[in-house]
């Protein structure tokens, strides 16, 4: 087992407040060379394997498409659609996905289209809209259009339920894409937390190691994803974002934005700022240069998902926390620098097979490339 104590004491090393990385090259290249494969991710193929209908969908759907072969007029499915989603939010959920449709999709298209329908009041959930007879009645006509477009052609099966599972399986995708790209961004800081957590490092909001979509800690009416230790006397901030496609002009220069107005914020509010790290990662990014550049830039250090320990190692750093570091051999090449700036607490090893048998189970706390634990 090789073990290396890292001595930030010697001259000229850079200080724990300064970046190991000086240029943009050398923050773009270490990125690129640590993007996350997001379609090998236990998370993501939470979403991207899809599970069969179960059989109280596939008799939903199977009941709308014998009312469509039988010749139902859209007024007519549309309370055949009421009549089988009933107030159950599961029901409508499968409609909706068969429609290719998301939850927020027929919300923002009802509000637009109930100017003209006076005593139409259009809830903001779905769960809202199942309890109000007016609104459930507008959706259901206007979901009895879409089905319809979907189902009819199944009419010709005498038994659609294959067919109807081949609808399951591609419209999961478009049906799930909101609901992925909201809680992907969240699994970031999820991440960090459980690590920091498990490693006895204080953060807040701690409710972020259990709830990942909990309020977000503010400072200066700015929201940062983990602050460590605590607001009062913070040494790390974090933001995180993660993009897996491609978000479009219009969001090119949202990340950079809010980095550059959190660092200019703890500026204003802090006399001794706390460090600005980035969590940031994804193969989105590579079309929006504008705010990878920015955030790479502009943020005091980033890390992605592959080294998300870095977070871990940082605010040990910071906070005098004597952490224990596995890292494979190529990495501790390869990050050389940071380990020297960031190191002042840090006993560094060789990730082997034989070290990691040789620590107890429950103290291992994996992070990425790498493992870390503290001494008993």
């Amino acid at each position: 087992m090789c073990v290396v104590v890292c001595d930030t004491s010697l001259a000229g090393w850079p200080t724990p407040r300064e970046s190991h990385l000086t240029t943009l090259t050398e923050r773009r290249a270490e990125y690129d060379q640590n993007v996350w494969d997001h379609t090998l991710d236990a998370f993501q193929l939470t979403f991207d394997e899809r599970a069969p209908f179960d059989k109280d969908a596939l008799d939903l759907l199977v009941g709308l498409t014998d009312a469509i072969s039988s010749g139902q007029s859209n007024d007519d499915l549309g309370r055949t659609i009421a009549s089988l989603v009933g107030h159950s939010e599961a029901r409508l959920f499968v409609v909706l996905q068969a429609a290719g449709l998301t939850r927020n999709k027929i919300l923002t298209d009802l509000k637009a289209s109930s100017s003209a329908l006076p005593n139409v009041r259009v809830p903001s959930t779905l769960a809202a809209l199942l309890n109000s007879a007016v609104a459930l009645k507008t959706a259901c006509d206007y979901l009895a259009v879409r089905v319809r477009k979907v189902l009819e052609p199944l009419t010709i099966y005498e038994d659609p339920r294959p067919a109807l599972e081949a609808v399951n399986q591609v419209s999961w995708p478009g049906w799930i894409r909101q609901e992925r790209a909201k809680r992907q961004g969240h699994e970031a800081e999820y991440r960090v937390a459980v690590m920091l957590e498990a490693l006895g490092i204080p953060f807040v909001p701690e409710e972020k190691a259990y709830n990942p979509l909990c309020r977000d800690a503010q400072i200066d009416a700015i929201s940062y994803d983990i602050v460590v230790p605590d607001l009062d006397k913070p040494v790390v901030a974090m933001k995180s974002t993660v993009q897996t496609s491609n978000i479009g002009q219009f969001g090119e220069s949202k990340a950079n934005l809010e980095v550059t107005e959190a660092k200019e914020s703890l500026a204003r509010s802090y006399r001794e700022p706390p460090m600005l790290v980035a969590m940031i990662d994804g193969v989105g990014f590579r079309s929006n240069i504008q705010g990878l550049n920015g955030v790479l830039e502009n943020a005091d250090e980033f890390c992605q998902f592959k080294t998300i320990w870095k977070g871990a190692v940082i605010a040990a750093d910071l906070l005098s926390i004597p952490l224990h570091l596995a890292l494979p051999a190529e990495a501790i090449e390869r990050q050389g620098e940071f380990l020297r700036t960031y190191g002042s607490r840090l006993t560094l090893h060789e990730a082997t097979a034989e070290l990691r048998a040789s620590l107890p189970a429950t103290a291992i706390v994996d992070a990425g490339e790498a493992f870390l634990w503290r001494e008993n």
